[in-house]
């Protein structure tokens, strides 16, 4: 079975999450906010894919919202974001798991 391509996705948007948060304000705002574009959910994908990536949208989107306007973001908006973020990769790699199961069975 092929690679599943939404994990690499998941997996960029961790990375990209973990060096926003080491940069300054100015750089993370456009860092997230680019993100923001990168993680829109298409409804192509399994629901559970689709809850996990549309749950990480919502946090990336506030983290975003909160670098533009306030100009900061507080260590909560930014571990709810990492956060969503893990668990959108960890949706991927178990539903991917699931499939191949249903496959072999």
């Amino acid at each position: 079975m092929s690679e599943d391509p939404d994990l690499p996705k998941a997996s960029y948007a961790l990375q990209v999450l973990r060096q926003a948060r080491l940069s300054r304000n100015e750089t993370a705002a456009i860092m997230v906010g680019d993100l923001v574009y990168e993680m829109a959910s298409t409804g192509l994908r399994t629901p559970e894919i689709e809850e996990a990536r549309e749950a990480a949208w919502v946090a990336i989107s506030a983290l975003a919202n909160a670098l533009k306007e306030e100009g900061f973001a507080g260590p909560t908006i930014w571990k709810a974001a990492l956060k969503a973020a893990e668990l959108d990769g960890t949706a991927d790699v178990d539903s991917r798991a699931l499939l191949d199961f249903k496959i072999r069975s």
